[in-house]
């Protein structure tokens, strides 16, 4: 009986059937995973179709048993006579379909893993061998694209790219630009050519994820950016788990180098610490978004989230690193003391670095944290480990820049930084210092240049806003460098740097309440009140400052040299001021500093002075444009004892129309005050600072929307 059935199931072609049927099924499901993400259609249509494949088998094999091909057409079986079946016909036909659908398979199988790339012309060819043969392999991981049917995944897209980021970054050879440039794509439309143009690299990495219960999809394809060909291209479907996703993070870096091979050594990959907990490490990629937005709210929501990981597993040392960045950052970014800031952080960069003392992270951050608490010895030494231990990691570059900033060590700090630019080519704090750099050797257009571009690849942060208030208000554009100011505050009300700028420019120009409004920073509060008359108050803030340049500082404008001379005698000495360079940003302090010296009898007064003439040059005041430069000569002159030299300073900024009330009310010019010379003088510095009050308090009246207001 057994023998009959399988005889008529051969003779009805059922066993043929089933074979096409799966041959089909299988092609079919291949489209369908390729199609279903470039459609951007959900999550459920790859199950819809796979159910609909499961459910059409039995039926496709009971209508097979039912019904037999005749010259007639579709008979049932049971009708049709037995000169009529051309099942023998049927079953060839069936033959070579599963014959050509295997051959199908096996092409696309052996296609994808081995067959070539198609040639490029041979002018790209030979446009790409010049390149291999100039420059090291690079690539840029652009943001991954989140098709989860809730389109509620975007921070682990996110932070699955930039965690392959951190992967590829380790390996030797491999030039990978930062993050911070990477994602300046993410919202914008723009061609492959333009992205690596922008990007400085030869290839890109870009997929996408999806997430649908407890399985998880990534798909990824490696891109030549000289002609936009896919070099190599994957789908990863596996259980969400963390083991799972670092996995997946190592075969995809994996195959990267062996795409690249010859071009990259395939020493191992030296890997970061990581977490076996997927709800750790999905509160880690959350915390690192919203630190990495650098707003108030996202910066104490980055806090909270670290602070889960944490708690979930205390051994992961990523999150305490990026607890403690985040911490920092909060003296720049929101209304949190610079003490607070790095008592908060100090057990975190400790646990980091014990954790893993070989991670460019956690040295990167121990080099943070020391540059903050002015060991700029051992700043410089934690940001040279943490370029050993990733050579890709721009943020050791930038630490170590801000070091040698700091100590004025020769002409390192540019090249410093311009490794952090070749690495991080648009992000808005490396940009901001490129621009200072561009200061220091006078090419001003260069730096505003700089910081136009800032502000296009960056305008959700205050930096280039910042910098290009900057280069308007040493032109003496106090209205333009307000307005540029304000724009920036929209984007974080509660930036310290912002307060400070806008309150200096207010103090300039004579509005000292609106300077008392804008600041909650100590210096600009005494200074403001001393102004307004309160000298008691305006005292008990000083006195009460814990830094000793600030107390300091607040003491000499109240005009008590003696007592002020202990303090910024310290700072001279623990910065090494007398081994600094003079430059734009340091002219004015070096010249104030130097007064309260000289009038205490120490010598170093005369080598800060010997600096601001070397910085200020041969050139005379006809020959300056920038009123730093035109006040720092000023100070110098009135140290020198020359008067006149200094009203010839002096006349020239307030002849190109600067403004600086409270300039005139300080110390050095006290041997001038009541003189019928300096009354004039005083005069003319109103006359300017009311032109420029007048068009701030315009501006103030009529504010743009996004504008925040300050109330006095």
């Amino acid at each position: 009986m057994m023998n009959n059935l399988f005889t008529e199931l051969r003779r009805r072609n059922i066993f043929r059937v089933a074979g096409v049927y799966a041959v089909v099924g299988w092609i079919l499901m291949q489209v369908v995973s390729v199609m279903t993400p470039a459609l951007n259609l959900p999550d459920w249509v790859d199950s819809f179709f796979a159910v609909a494949l499961i459910i059409g088998f039995p039926i496709a094999l009971l209508l097979a048993w039912a019904f037999e091909m005749t010259p007639e057409g579709m008979k049932r079986t049971e009708s049709v006579a037995g000169g009529d079946s051309i099942a023998g016909k049927t079953g060839r036909k069936l033959d070579f379909a599963i014959l050509g659908g295997l051959l199908l398979v096996a092409v696309l199988v052996v296609g994808n893993r081995f067959m070539p790339q198609k040639m490029p012309t041979p002018e790209i060819t030979q446009q790409a061998q010049a390149d291999n043969t100039d420059e090291k392999p690079s690539i840029a991981v652009m943001p991954f694209e989140d098709f989860s049917a809730a389109k509620d995944q975007e921070y682990f897209a996110s932070g699955i790219s930039e965690e392959l980021l951190n992967v590829l970054s380790r390996i030797d050879g491999l030039k990978v630009s930062s993050r911070t440039s990477s994602f300046a794509f993410k919202e914008r439309e723009a061609s492959t050519g333009e992205i690596a143009e922008a990007l400085g690299v030869k290839h890109i990495l870009e997929g996408s994820i999806r997430k649908s219960g407890t399985t998880l999809r990534i798909t990824a394809q490696l891109i030549d950016t000289a002609n936009d060909e896919h070099m190599w291209s994957e789908t990863y479907d596996r259980p969400l788990t963390a083991e799972n996703i670092f996995a997946i993070q190592d075969e995809i870096a994996a195959a990267i180098v062996a795409e690249l091979k010859g071009r990259l050594s395939l020493s191992p990959i030296k890997q970061a610490p990581r977490t076996s907990s997927l709800e750790a490490y999905e509160l880690y990629l959350r915390a690192r978004q919203q630190m990495n937005k650098r707003k108030p709210e996202t910066l104490r929501a980055a806090v909270a989230g670290f602070k889960q990981v944490i708690a979930l597993d205390p051994k992961f040392a990523p999150a305490y690193s990026g607890l403690a960045d985040t911490y920092m950052l909060m003296q720049s970014y929101t209304d949190m003391l610079e003490d607070e800031s790095l008592r908060l952080a100090k057990p975190n960069v400790e646990r980091a670095l014990e954790l893993a003392p070989n991670s460019a992270e956690s040295l990167s951050t121990s080099s943070y944290f020391a540059s903050q608490n002015k060991d700029l010895e051992k700043a410089v030494a934690f940001a040279d480990r943490a370029i050993a231990a990733n050579p890709n990691y721009a943020d050791a570059y930038l630490r170590k820049y801000n070091s040698f900033r700091a100590t004025g060590v020769g002409h390192d700090s540019l090249a410093i930084i311009k490794k952090a630019q070749a690495l991080d080519p648009l992000s808005a704090v490396i940009l901001s210092n490129v621009s200072y750099e561009q200061l220091q050797i006078g090419d001003w257009s260069g730096a505003r240049k700089t910081m136009s571009d800032n502000v296009r690849w960056n305008p959700d942060s205050p930096f280039g806003f910042i910098g290009l208030a900057a280069l308007d208000y040493q032109d003496g554009e106090y209205a333009s460098a307000h307005s540029l100011l304000k724009d920036a505050q929209a984007l974080n009300p509660e930036a310290a740097q912002i307060q400070n700028f806008l309150a200096n420019i207010y103090m300039d120009v004579g509005m000292y309440d609106a300077a008392l409004a804008a600041s909650k920073q100590p210096n600009d509060r005494a200074h403001a009140l001393l102004l307004t008359g309160k000298r008691q108050q305006s005292l008990k803030i000083g006195l009460d400052n814990t830094e000793n340049v600030n107390r300091g500082y607040i003491l000499y404008l109240h005009g008590d040299l003696k007592t002020a001379y202990p303090h910024l005698r310290k700072f001279v000495t623990d910065n090494n001021l007398s081994g600094l360079s003079a430059n734009v940003g340091l002219a004015e302090m070096f010249a104030s500093f130097a007064f309260v010296l000289q009038k205490n009898g120490d010598g170093d007064a005369d080598i800060l002075m010997g600096k601001l003439e070397t910085y200020l040059g041969t050139e005379t005041a006809a020959d300056k444009t920038i009123g730093l430069d035109l006040i720092a000569g000023t100070l110098l002159h009135l140290l020198k004892g020359d008067t006149d030299a200094a009203y010839i300073w002096l006349d020239r900024y307030l002849d190109l129309g600067f403004a600086d009330i409270p300039l005139l009310k300080e110390p050095p010019f006290d041997p001038l005050r009541g003189t019928p010379k300096f009354t004039e003088r005083e005069k003319s510095m109103a006359e300017n600072a009311a032109k420029h009050r007048a068009l701030i308090e315009a501006q103030l009246a009529n504010p743009k929307p996004n504008w925040v207001k300050v109330e006095p």
